[in-house]
């Protein structure tokens, strides 16, 4: 027995203990015994212990090592974007917002337009001149419903548009008024008017409705032999609008407006008409229904164009009452407005543009050409006793006038727009002498 163990054996009887120790152990190096004291399970009587080798187990390399994830499949390429799709003729065939290559026409200014002819019936009053013995005639021009009661495609365009504006025209000397008195000279009187109007989209855009309500300021005009005011509600007019067709630079819409009856009467009182004076009451009667094409194009960022053609026809009478003061009597009469044909066609021009300024985003000139024709003659109603006959100026009309304009662009939303037209014709083909507009739009 070796030295370390017998040292061992002895310290353990010194101690009073006796552990029985497998022959294994004592046969182990001295490391060996180095562990704790755990209850051998295997041991037949309680209470005995044997150590346990408290070394860890050294780690076995497996046969075969962990291979490389694979790699995983690359994802297979997109699809290259297809290009848009083909303007196509049918109704409502291209959405406004969600088509981006309509983002150029939608840009281009509406049209300024030419607004004012007076109602299609003037008044010849006939009378005695106990001067000569000849009869004279005294021509009244009659305005309805705020000035004027026909609708035009003013400060308008065939894309639909999302706005709020407002409009003012002038009309200088656009009411006129001879005398029967020797003497006298023809009274004119000018004619201001404000519009106020709004426009919504559906239809994903493709179309849009407007509501459009003139005002006027009251007109008086007097002369020795006719005197009237004007009341200063005019029709108001609602509008339907839908695309036809659309592409990249240009658009073709249809729409109808309608003229509804909403302005006042009219009420003139002659004197010096018959043998004691007249009394005479238009009333404002008839619905007019008013269809147009609207064409508009933007070939490139600088030049753009507009143009409608428009029918606007009465689809019943104007009721006309006279009452001749000596002798008393009362004639009803029916009236009926002719029906007119309008062409209208504009050229513009950016003359600078910047989307990102601050302050003015755009200006752009604008020169138009406006006809208007009428389609068949003057309805003419005279009362019992030949006092007062109604008529147009003349039994066909064909005007022309020529509008200037400049449209600016403010902030990105805010229009602000100025024109002047000069009437091209002279006679009964002249309505007035100048116009001179001013509009403010906001836009969405």
């Amino acid at each position: 027995m070796s030295l370390a163990r017998t040292l061992i054996f002895f310290s353990l009887i010194a101690s009073g203990l006796w552990i029985p120790v497998p022959v294994e152990a004592w046969q182990s190096s001295p490391a060996n015994l180095t562990g704790d004291i755990v209850r051998e399970s295997e041991s037949p009587e309680r209470g005995e212990f044997a150590f346990q080798d408290k070394a860890p187990p050294k780690p076995t390399t497996p046969s075969n090592p962990p291979t490389r994830l694979p790699t995983p499949p690359a994802s297979p390429p997109r699809p290259a974007p297809r290009p848009d799709p083909p303007p196509q003729f049918n109704p409502f065939a291209n959405a406004q917002p969600n088509q981006p290559f309509l983002a150029r026409l939608s840009r281009a200014p509406d049209m300024f337009g030419d607004s004012f002819i007076p109602l299609t019936a003037t008044i010849s009053a006939f009378t005695t001149d106990t001067t000569n013995g000849n009869s004279r005639e005294a021509v009244l021009d009659l305005p309805l419903a705020g000035g004027s009661r026909r609708f035009k495609n003013e400060h308008s365009r065939a894309m639909p548009t999302d706005r709020v504006f407002g409009t003012y025209h002038h009309f200088q000397n656009a009411l006129e008024a001879t005398s029967l008195t020797p003497g006298f000279r023809s009274t004119d009187a000018n004619v201001d008017r404000f519009t106020l109007g709004v426009e919504k989209t559906f239809a994903d855009g493709n179309a849009s409705i407007e509501f459009r309500l003139p005002l006027s300021v009251p007109v008086s005009l007097s002369t020795q032999d006719a005197m009237y005011r004007t009341n200063t509600v005019g029709d108001l007019v609602v509008t339907l609008k839908g695309l036809l067709y659309s592409n990249e630079s240009q658009a073709v819409a249809f729409g109808l407006a309608v003229n509804t009856p909403t302005g006042n009467d009219l009420r003139v009182s002659l004197p010096n008409s018959g043998d004691g004076g007249a009394e005479l009451t238009v009333s404002n009667n008839a619905v007019h229904l008013i269809p147009f094409l609207a064409y508009q194009a933007a070939p490139n960022d600088d030049f753009f164009f507009n143009s409608f053609l428009q029918v606007d026809t009465p689809t019943n009478d104007n009721s006309v009452q006279v009452r001749n003061l000596i002798p008393n009597t009362v004639d009803h009469r029916k009236l009926t407005d002719q029906t007119l044909l309008y062409l209208d066609t504009s050229f513009g021009y950016w003359m600078f543009r910047d989307p990102e300024a601050e302050f003015l985003t755009g200006l752009a000139g604008l020169i138009e050409l406006h006809y208007t024709t009428a389609l068949n003659s003057a309805d003419v109603v005279t009362d019992r006793n030949q006092i007062v006959t109604f008529g147009a100026n003349s039994g066909r009309l064909d005007a022309v006038n020529m509008t200037f304009a400049l449209h600016t662009e403010i902030a990105r939303s805010t229009i602000i727009r100025a024109g002047y037209v000069a009437p091209l014709r002279d006679g009964n083909h002249r309505f007035f002498d100048h116009e001179f507009t001013l509009a403010v739009i906001f836009r969405r």
